[in-house]
């Protein structure tokens, strides 16, 4: 417990720092997004249109792994690469997947199914997922309480 509540207060700490930074992560992401589904230089109202938007997801990702007492940093700067890249992967399928049902005036009840269920694995397991990958060992010791020696490796 006493290895938690400092984690929990570096979590509080980073949040907030992070902030500022929202508007930009999530025109960016949409940007991307957009991009990559329609193989066009994104607009506006292309941005303002996509289905799914998963950056509000890849901030707690990004704050969990960042808040992490431990990680190394090359491994931190992969875990931030692969998180973006899978949340864009997870988005760009459900872009997929869901659009051309968009056009029809009811989408089957097995579309609705697959594409909720994926919705909330893509989009609320996927950032604890990627972080307990990524931090295994890290959140291991946090909860045995075992000291962490925090050094910086390249």
């Amino acid at each position: 417990m006493k290895r938690l509540l400092p984690f929990l207060a570096r979590l509080i700490v980073i949040s907030l720092l992070f902030i500022p930074l929202l508007p930009f992560l999530h025109t960016s992401y949409k940007f991307v997004l957009a991009l990559v589904t329609t193989a066009s230089m994104p607009t506006e109202e292309m941005m303002a249109s996509l289905p799914y938007d998963g950056s509000s997801k890849l901030y707690t990702f990004l704050v969990l792994l960042l808040a992490s007492p431990g990680l190394k940093i090359k491994k931190k700067v992969v875990g931030v690469v692969t998180g973006i890249a899978m949340f864009l992967l997870a988005d760009f399928f459900m872009t997929a997947v869901w659009l051309p049902y968009l056009k029809t005036p009811t989408p089957s009840l097995a579309n609705m199914a697959i594409s909720y269920g994926w919705l909330v694995v893509a989009h609320y397991l996927l950032p604890f997922l990627l972080w307990f990958l990524f931090a295994f060992k890290q959140i291991e010791r946090l909860f045995k309480g075992e000291t962490i020696i925090e050094r910086v490796q390249f």
